[in-house]
């Protein structure tokens, strides 16, 4: 992995999941890019506009986006950028993410959990992108070594792929397990990962989607319910 956009509300998780790409940066050139979204400013005037844009970040998310400035520093093969964004939609992200090279997705807690309805919308956008998603679950840094996989019963992929491309991706990391979602009820697999999780040392879980199915809203998304991190993968990139 080389290039990672961390979408942001400058809370203390933001800091977890700069450490977080640090961590998986493989000592290469890395860039990480802090995404700032905020309600879509009304004004004819740039002045009113820029007076706006200013007053919307706090001196409390000015101590977070500096201490992780701080932080980048320590580490010579790592870039930090901060961009700013006023509204969002699905093409604009889409351009984003291609200028950019984002290589790698991640989600903070912060920003899942959010009910503004600009976070609500981004979440949905980054879904339907292409790119691999990892979802956070809090303020510790994430060490991604061992992963179960939750197979979907109708999905084009198989265990090989998934392992050939952890092996290009996260050469550090292995899968230890598979779940398949077969026919049985959600409660059924949720039943048969917590015992799994419970009994067996693993860091995350990996999952794949469509574009189509990720239309569909996630009532309980993994992390949430199970309090760890899930790596999304889209099946038409692995």
């Amino acid at each position: 992995m080389k290039n990672f956009l961390i979408p942001t509300r400058l809370t203390s998780d933001t800091i977890s999941a700069v450490k977080t790409a640090i961590n998986h940066s493989k000592n290469g050139n890395t860039k990480i890019i802090l995404f700032l979204v905020t309600d879509e400013i009304d004004s004819f005037s740039a002045a009113q506009y820029l007076r706006e844009q200013d007053s919307q970040i706090t001196h409390k998310e000015m101590d977070v986006l500096d201490n992780c400035r701080d932080l980048i520093e320590l580490f010579p093969n790592c870039k930090l950028e901060f961009k700013r964004q006023s509204g969002i939609s699905s093409p604009l992200l889409k351009n984003f993410l291609h200028l950019h090279s984002v290589d790698l997705i991640l989600l903070t807690k912060s920003i899942i959990t959010s009910k503004k309805s600009v976070h609500i919308n981004l979440i949905h956008s980054i879904e339907n992108q292409k790119i691999p998603i990892l979802r956070l679950i809090n303020d510790s840094t994430t060490q991604l070594n061992k992963a179960i996989y939750l197979e979907n019963a109708f999905s084009r992929l198989n265990i090989d792929d998934i392992q050939q491309y952890m092996h290009d991706q996260f050469p550090l990391q292995k899968i230890s397990q598979v779940l398949k979602k077969e026919q049985e009820t959600s409660e059924y697999t949720n039943l048969l990962l917590n015992d799994i999780l419970s009994k067996n040392d693993i860091d995350f879980v990996i999952e794949t989607r469509t574009s189509e199915r990720s239309k569909i809203k996630k009532k309980n998304e993994l992390n949430q319910h199970f309090e760890i991190p899930v790596l999304s993968l889209h099946e038409e990139t692995v």
